[in-house]
């Protein structure tokens, strides 16, 4: 059944009591909405302008896109969020939901919308935990887009090396094939295939690449009451040097610790690793053709599989991102940029962006399309998300990441610069990291 586009001059009144936006006559000024978004595709306003123009046409408003990079996004709607110059929808990382919210910049939601919207179930449980401040009992976000990570793996590389991909489900086995892999001293098409890529402390990602293993072995970042960091816990020592020891062992070159994510995915896709953990951004690049910037074609394209995180002790986990869209309170078109969230967060909506941008819907319905259920490699990710976990959507999360990220870059410091190992310089990094995460929880 295809998404009916409400009329705009009804969307008024509806909005007018679900995100308290006066109404309105349908004048020139808002005919127009502004909204922010980041680049989640490789033309990220002309393809959301192609989904859009339907809207646009049935409803008489215009969607005016700005394109805002992930490096200076923060910056520029923090800014904009003091300052009162706002678009009217913006796309948020799911992280930073809870610091705009505690600004008191987004307009909440009402429980009308959120019903008109399909309620909470109609989202990924996980992203839902990250449209407004933790027990505040407000919604001032709506999941757009999801983003969780998953196994990508070299099939021809595993049956060479004489491993199954059922062996790569535990840590125990996890670990036991990797080593197989590298003593199989493996090469082909005159590469040497090394058994693992992972990136290092030069990467955005390195938060999100050690939280599952954090989780996975029992252990958390914050206590449940959100005064507390358990970092020096002996769970999450136990997680940082399973991780660690991945490179120890040499299943991982010591060079890709200077690499960040983007080139890690490179160099898999280059065919010079078996294995590494990414996003399903990666299966739409190893679908798409070179003209289109894929890989579809390369060698690792044809021999390509995907399979969840490897169980821990404690069970399965992911790390859950993504993004949200917000209203700002100061916005102009109140009315329009929530026609605009319902739109984009309906079900054809939500499958036909996942295509575009290589990102998971947020919605759950979504992944009854065919493009999910019948894809051995998506459908993998939509077991992930249901497995996932995000951080606590607390307002001084973003204080906290770079402590950790400095952290976490001083424990690879450790690993690569070639003097002895020592396990106790580890724990002294985690209890460091404790007591500067605390001195923020306590301000």
């Amino acid at each position: 059944m295809k998404n009916k586009i409400i009329p705009f001059v009804i969307l008024l009144v509806i909005c007018s009591f679900v995100v308290g936006c006066a109404p309105a006559k349908k004048t020139a000024a808002n005919n127009v909405v502004e909204m922010w978004v980041m680049p989640n595709s490789l033309e990220p306003v002309a393809d959301l302008e192609k989904l859009l123009k339907p809207f646009e046409e049935k409803t008489g408003l215009k969607v005016k896109i700005t394109s805002v990079d992930w490096g200076a996004a923060w910056s520029k709607i923090t800014t904009a969020a003091t300052s009162g110059d706002v678009p009217d929808i913006v796309q948020l990382g799911s992280t930073w939901v809870s610091a705009i919210t505690a600004m008191g910049a987004l307009e909440e939601i009402s429980k009308e919308a959120i019903t008109s919207l399909g309620g909470s179930k109609a989202f990924v449980p996980v992203s839902w935990t990250t449209t407004g401040v933790e027990n505040s009992g407000k919604i001032t976000a709506i999941p757009w887009l999801v983003d969780a990570r998953a196994l990508y793996f070299r099939s021809d590389v595993l049956k060479k090396a004489g491993v199954a991909s059922l062996d790569l489900a535990t840590w125990d086995s996890f670990k036991a094939a990797l080593k197989k892999i590298h003593d199989a001293d493996i090469v082909i098409e005159d590469k040497p295939v090394a058994a693992f890529g992972m990136s290092g402390k030069n990467d955005w990602n390195v938060i999100h690449a050690l939280a599952p293993w954090i989780w996975m072995a029992g252990g958390d970042f914050l206590s449940p009451d959100r005064k507390h960091c358990l970092l020096d816990s002996d769970a999450v020592f136990a997680a940082v040097s399973y991780y660690i020891d991945l490179v120890r062992e040499g299943y991982v070159p010591t060079e890709y610790l200077e690499l960040n994510t983007a080139q890690v995915s490179g160099n898999f896709n280059d065919g010079a690793c078996a294995m590494y953990f990414d996003g399903p951004y990666e299966v739409k690049t190893l679908t798409r053709p070179a003209s289109e910037g894929g890989a579809f074609g390369s060698l690792t394209s044809r021999n390509f599989a995907v399979t969840g995180y490897p169980r821990g002790p404690k069970g399965r986990y992911t790390f859950v991102g993504g993004s949200d869209l917000g209203i700002f309170k100061q916005a102009k078109n109140k009315a329009g940029a929530f026609a605009v969230m319902q739109y984009l967060t309906a079900k054809q909506q939500q499958v036909d962006y996942a295509k575009v941008s290589g990102f998971l819907p947020a919605r759950l319905e979504a992944f009854s399309d065919p493009f999910f259920a019948n894809d051995p490699h998506r459908k993998i990710f939509k077991d992930a998300v249901l497995y996932g976990k995000t951080y606590p959507p607390i307002p001084s999360w973003g204080l906290l990441e770079p402590i950790l990220t400095r952290r976490f870059g001083i424990m690879w410091d450790y690993v690569t610069s070639g003097a002895e190992y020592n396990q106790t310089k580890i724990r002294e990094q985690l209890k460091l990291a404790k007591q500067e995460v605390e001195t923020i929880l306590n301000q």
